[in-house]
């Protein structure tokens, strides 16, 4: 049984005179099965778009073209579908530096505010106090280029 193509009509389990899209039909289903809550129909645990008897649905489980795809994932039969890969130990790289020896003060944030290359703005100040300072900011800047 071939699948069918995206735009072709399929036919809706639940009403025959409902024709869907294939590509669509799971949205149909959705909205049909809310309409016929007695209906004794199960779905294809394979495929959604599979709605059948409750009564058929052993047979169908048993039948499905979803579920080869399922088994095909499942159960390799044949070994030529396994590749054979060489597993390695990895080698040591001989490495001389240790950084836990090392005696190295850590970055110091407060310090690299203080350089004259960052004009800062001034919280909680007024603007013409954040003015004055932005300017005198602007002034040790342009002195550092110098």
């Amino acid at each position: 049984m071939a699948a069918p193509a995206p735009h072709q009509m399929t036919t809706c389990p639940y009403n025959k005179a409902h024709q869907v899209e294939h590509y669509r039909m799971h949205i149909h289903l959705q909205k049909c099965r809310k309409q016929h809550p007695n209906c004794n129909k199960m779905t294809c645990p394979f495929d959604t778009t599979h709605v059948v008897n409750d009564v058929e649905l052993d047979y169908h489980i048993s039948v499905c073209p979803k579920r080869e795809m399922l088994d095909s994932q499942m159960y390799v039969i044949d070994n030529d579908h396994r590749p054979q890969v060489e597993v390695t130990a990895p080698t040591h790289v001989p490495c001389e530096e240790n950084w836990e020896d090392s005696n190295v003060t850590s970055y110091q944030p407060d310090l690299a505010k203080k350089s004259h290359h960052i004009i800062m703005k001034v919280k909680g100040a007024t603007p013409s106090e954040r003015r004055k300072a932005r300017m005198e900011a602007i002034k040790t800047y342009r002195g550092s280029e110098n």
